[in-house]
C-alpha cells in the first residue's frame, strides 16, 4: 500500500491525483491522510465559503463534505481521519457509511469546485504555479513558498505551515530569506507579482523561533 495526502484543497500536492492514480494502476491500496485538512477545512471557513455549502440542496456537515470527496474517488482504499470527541467518531462512521465511489452527484461536485475556486479567491499572492519563475537564482522554489503563505492566511493555519516552513530547511534547500534581489523572476512573471518582495512577507510569517 501507500500513504498520501490528499482532500479537495490538495489535488496537486506533493502526490496529488495523478500519484493516487498511477499508484492505484499499479496495483497498490492507497491510504489517505489529512483528508479534512487537519480539520481547516471544517472550522473557523469563511462566512463566504459557508454561503456556498448553504446552497447546497443536501445538507451535510464540513466534514462529511471533505471526507465524501475522498472517498468518491475509486482510488481510495481508506482515509484516515483524526477524531477528537465521541461525537466525531460517530459522525465519521454515519459518513463512511453513506461513502463510495460515484456517491456525490455532478451538482455536488460542482459544488466542492465552486468552494475550492472561492478558497483560492482569498489567495493574498496570485500564484498561478505556472513556474515561469523557475529555476530561480538562489534556489528556492517560488511556487511553493508562496502556496505555504497563501494557505496560512486563506485556512488561518499558522502553526502547521510554520512546520511545513521549517522543514524546507530541515532539508536544506533554500527558503524565502534566500532571495538575494535579483529580480529576474518579476520579470518572468505572467501575474507580475513583486516576487522578492512577497517572498520577505512570507518569510517574515512563516519564520520560527530559530530564526530569530
Amino acid at each position: 500500500l501507500c500513504l498520501i495526502l490528499y482532500n479537495y484543497m490538495d489535488e496537486e500536492f506533493q502526490a496529488g491525483t495523478r500519484g493516487l492514480k498511477y499508484a492505484a494502476d499499479k496495483g497498490l491500496a492507497v491510504a489517505v491522510m489529512e483528508p479534512i485538512r487537519g480539520g481547516a477545512l471544517a472550522q473557523n471557513v469563511p462566512p463566504s465559503i459557508q454561503a456556498l455549502w448553504d446552497t447546497a440542496p443536501r445538507k451535510r456537515t464540513l466534514a462529511d463534505w471533505a471526507l465524501q470527496w475522498v472517498w468518491n474517488h475509486p482510488e481510495v482504499s481508506v482515509a484516515l481521519s483524526g477524531m477528537s470527541t465521541m461525537e466525531q467518531v460517530k459522525q465519521n462512521i454515519a459518513s463512511a457509511d453513506q461513502s463510495g465511489p460515484g456517491t456525490l452527484t455532478e451538482g455536488e461536485m460542482a459544488l466542492i469546485a465552486q468552494v475550492r475556486d472561492k478558497y483560492r479567491g482569498l489567495f493574498p499572492i496570485r500564484c498561478s504555479k505556472c513556474e515561469y519563475c523557475l529555476p530561480c537564482s538562489s534556489g528556492i522554489n517560488i511556487p511553493y513558498i508562496f502556496e505555504l503563505y497563501n494557505q496560512a492566511i486563506a485556512f488561518n493555519e499558522y502553526e502547521s505551515t510554520r512546520w511545513r516552513y521549517g522543514w524546507i530547511k530541515d532539508k536544506e534547500e533554500p527558503r524565502a530569506d534566500s532571495c538575494i534581489q535579483c529580480r529576474q523572476c518579476v520579470e518572468l512573471c505572467p501575474q507580475q507579482i513583486d516576487i522578492p518582495e512577497w517572498l520577505a512577507k512570507t518569510h517574515e510569517l512563516l519564520k520560527g523561533p530559530e530564526d530569530l
